[in-house]
């Protein structure tokens, strides 16, 4: 006996809702029962879920956009730049080390840097849709691994307020890439060029003042 529309419906319904289910809606869940005693790396992202290269790209770049110890930021930001040399040099498959993925802080951290991100995070998803598939597909391109990695470069320099606009680009073209938004990562494009800019009048202003002392 073949199904009746209405018997069909349940599952139709709950296949709309999986698709509805956002980053920021995964995050509130892994929010609401966070491990303890501490948080690894490898705990944000097997939360994430295997929903594209931008998922393990927006686990490491949150902590950019959220006021966080620089240490803290650092953790995520070394991982970047691994993560990026394997992208630049083609390898599609590119995994972090599991020593890195241990790398954790404390639950209190976690929970604090998550609610400080959540906000921003649910504004952004907010503009995104697919649209300019093409330009959404830049991740299978080399010169994306090099965008990465200059954008997670300055996020090291240890300068006050260097790596907030380079980890919001970062955050953006991870979310662009997840809801296949090419508009978000043309977005994050001008956004790079626009850290690249910062990050040489801060160090060059920088420079100045200790040359001049």
């Amino acid at each position: 006996m073949s199904d009746t529309p209405s018997d069909r419906m349940p599952a139709l319904d709950a296949h709309v809702e999986e698709e509805e289910v956002r980053t920021s809606d995964v995050l509130a869940r892994f929010r609401a029962d966070l491990p303890a005693p501490r948080v690894t790396l490898g705990d944000l992202i097997a939360a994430l879920g295997d929903r594209s290269l931008g998922t393990v790209l927006l686990a490491l770049a949150l902590p950019t956009i959220a006021p966080v110890p620089l240490g803290v930021s650092v953790i995520c930001d070394l991982p970047i730049v691994l993560y990026s040399l394997q992208l630049m040099f083609g390898r599609r498959g590119a995994v972090l080390p599991d020593w890195l993925l241990r790398r954790s802080v404390e639950r209190a951290t976690a929970a604090r840097m998550l609610d400080a991100m959540m906000p921003r995070l649910v504004r952004i998803e907010s503009l995104l849709k697919p649209r300019l598939h093409r330009l959404a597909a830049i991740d299978g391109e080399r010169w994306f691994g090099l965008l990465i990695f200059i954008l997670s470069m300055i996020c090291i320099v240890p300068v006050p307020l260097m790596g907030w606009l380079p980890g919001f680009a970062l955050v953006v073209v991870s979310l662009g890439l997840i809801e296949r938004d090419g508009a978000a990562v043309g977005t994050a494009l001008l956004l790079t060029v626009a850290a690249i800019v910062a990050a040489v009048v801060l160090i060059s202003g920088f420079s100045y003042a200790a040359m001049s002392l």
